[in-house]
């Protein structure tokens, strides 16, 4: 799949079949999120790949608006450096975005989790200073009845792509 069908394509996936996802593909993934843009070069972004399935269970309990993760077949826990205020939340939201698509173009899915005890997951997984939770993303094939149309939920364009100045919408 190139990459704009990826992104045009991809959808959320908060259920997923329980089929393994290979460490090769999960390794691939976390190469794409290495690869994005960061400022300065500083690349404030770490990744913990996880599969083990008592750690997925624990790591769902924590997010609070990711429990699917426990059901998740895998998971990469991208952290952020907390030396890095000023554009470590950009630079790893481009990771992730990244990760995201890349994960798609291989078939699996994944949901960006907004909110967990990163403390708690941080004490799980030895992460130490000046690393931090900035999201925990399950990885896994999307179950089938669970997709969704990214572009059914889309605002149209006219709403939100102008040409040259605001309000003035692109036709086409």
């Amino acid at each position: 799949m190139d990459a704009l069908s990826a992104i045009l394509g991809r959808t959320a996936a908060r259920e997923f079949l329980s089929q393994p996802v290979e460490l090769a593909q999960l390794v691939k993934i976390a190469d794409a999120g290495r690869h994005a843009m960061s400022a300065r070069n500083l690349q404030p972004w770490h990744f913990i790949i996880v599969r083990e399935r008592e750690t997925l269970h624990e790591l769902g309990a924590l997010c609070l608006t990711g429990r699917f993760v426990a059901d998740a077949p895998s998971a990469i826990v991208v952290l952020k450096d907390r030396n890095n205020a000023r554009w470590a939340d950009n630079d790893c939201a481009q990771a992730v975005q990244n990760m995201a698509n890349a994960a798609w173009a291989m078939g699996l899915g994944t949901c960006w989790v907004g909110n967990f005890e990163g403390d708690k997951i941080a004490a799980i997984l030895g992460v130490v200073e000046p690393w931090a939770v900035f999201t925990v993303l399950p990885f896994g094939r999307p179950a089938p009845s669970r997709r969704e149309s990214s572009t059914q939920r889309l605002r149209p364009r006219a709403q939100t792509v102008d040409l040259e100045r605001f309000g003035r919408p692109v036709n086409g």
